[in-house]
């Protein structure tokens, strides 16, 4: 489980970098409200493809 936690946070990490510095170069202005909006869809998005993985790997596994 380790591993996992460290892949979920180097990916929030990265992805919150991405956002911030896009974010900045076509706008110029950074709102901290937008960003948790971002935070709070990308760790949904993150939660609910780790279940579906999760689910095809109950269902491949015939045991």
């Amino acid at each position: 489980m380790e591993v996992r936690r460290n892949l979920y946070v180097a990916a929030f990490i990265g992805a919150s970098l991405s956002y911030v510095f896009n974010v900045l170069a076509f706008t110029g202005t950074f709102d901290v409200f937008r960003w948790i909006v971002f935070v709070a869809v990308f760790l949904g998005f993150t939660y609910g493809f780790e279940r579906l993985i999760g689910w095809t790997e109950t269902v491949e596994d015939p045991r």
